[in-house]
Formats: structure tokens, C-alpha cells, sequence
């Protein structure tokens, strides 16, 4: 492989990732406005607000509910699949 063709291979990767995984993933986190969408356990949001912030103010609450879902396998799981998408799609012209 040429390094013409590597130099290609890593443009469309960072279009690939800017344009796919990103405006994915942004449009995921931006759905989390409804409290209904959060499986709260009530047991535990308190004690974990302490944990991670040590203190439950209304900041640190929502980073207990929202961290999870952001920083989740929700994206693992997405980023696999359209890795899939983009090696039969761009690195199978190089085969």
C-alpha cells in the first residue's frame, strides 16, 4: 500500500468518524431530555450523586443519570457496527 493510499485511508476515517459516529452519538445524548428515559434506582442515585461529586446537588445527580448513557456500551456498540460499515465500505477497495 502506497502512502498516497494511507494518507486517503485516514481522510475518509476522520470524515467517516466526524460524519457517522459523532452525529450518532450526539443525537443519543441530545434524546435524554425526558426523566422518563432513565432507569433510576432510587436506592442509589443519592449514594452514587456522593460518590462521584461528594454531594447529591442537582449537578451531581444528573451526572449520575447521564454519564452512564453517554460514556455507556451504547457507543461501544455503535462505533463496532459502523467500523464494520466503514472497513467493507473504504478498506475493501484496497484489497
Amino acid at each position: 500500500m502506497t502512502e498516497k493510499e494511507k494518507k486517503d485511508i485516514l481522510r475518509k476515517f476522520k470524515n467517516w468518524f466526524k460524519r457517522t459516529l459523532i452525529e450518532s452519538h450526539k443525537k443519543n445524548t441530545e434524546k435524554l431530555t425526558d426523566i422518563t428515559e432513565f432507569n433510576i434506582n432510587p436506592f442509589l442515585l443519592f449514594y452514587l450523586s456522593s460518590y462521584l461529586e461528594g454531594n447529591t446537588s442537582p449537578t451531581s445527580l444528573a451526572k449520575v443519570l447521564v454519564y452512564p448513557r453517554v460514556l455507556g456500551t451504547s457507543i461501544t456498540t455503535s462505533f463496532g457496527t459502523h467500523m464494520q460499515s466503514f472497513i467493507t465500505a473504504v478498506l475493501g477497495a484496497y484489497g
